[in-house]
């Protein structure tokens, strides 16, 4: 009797870290966020999921920025980080806050890719769009406020006093982008072989101490920062 009840508390203890383990791609993902496909990207702070649970679509307004609209300064450079950010026929994880809806019945939600980068937050960190309160759903406005300060007193993208002269299209919205590169771990952008390669593809700067990818370039004037824009 004692025999076998050693291999069932065995077999339990076995058992419980596979009952209990994240998937490994998610990284640092929130508790309670739901897993989709990334289907479309509509623009920099919009996007169409299919749940993998319920197989529905839906359209998804990301919470707490507003990047730029079409046809204004910037649009084609927030769109195409959203979609190097959030691939087509990825994972996403989304966690919603108080209030699920807004006026155009559009899904509010956070967003991280399978790295586990958030998105919502990047894309303020780095100037492809502001930090906006849409009460009652404030769970990371401070965190969005910060980012933004820093994006503006770098003066990057939409802060930049100036405005973006690129010709390059926006991503077609219901293909897979294949030009840029996978983000290797330690940062949260693509890696280029050079900064005019990632400031050409609306990258950078990015400062020693600061930021992952400084490491990636060559600081030939020693100032602490490269690919400057």
């Amino acid at each position: 009797m004692s025999r076998s009840i050693n291999a069932s508390l065995l077999a339990v203890v076995l058992a419980v870290p596979l009952a209990v383990a994240a998937p490994a791609e998610a990284g640092a993902i929130p508790k309670g966020a739901r897993k989709a496909t990334v289907v479309k990207i509509v623009d920099g702070d919009t996007i169409d999921v299919r749940f993998t649970r319920t197989g529905s679509t839906v359209r998804v307004r990301l919470l707490q920025v507003d990047a730029p609209e079409r046809g204004t300064c910037w649009f084609t450079a927030a769109t195409r980080r959203t979609a190097a950010l959030l691939p087509i026929g990825k994972t996403t994880y989304l966690l919603a806050d108080k209030e699920p809806k807004d006026r155009y019945g559009r899904s509010r939600f956070y967003a991280w890719n399978t790295g586990g980068v958030f998105v919502n937050r990047n894309l303020v960190r780095y100037g492809y769009g502001k930090a906006v309160l849409y009460k009652p759903n404030d769970r990371y406005i401070a965190v969005m406020r910060a980012e933004q300060a820093k994006a503006k007193k770098e003066r990057l993208r939409i802060w930049s006093g100036r405005c973006d002269t690129t010709n390059t299209p926006a991503p077609n919205p219901t293909s897979t982008p294949t030009s840029t590169p996978d983000p290797p771990s330690g940062g949260n952008d693509p890696r280029f072989p050079t900064c005019a390669a990632a400031n050409a593809a609306g990258y950078g700067p990015y400062r020693r101490g600061t930021d992952p990818e400084y490491t990636w370039y060559q600081d030939r004037d020693g100032d602490g920062v490269v690919c400057e824009r």
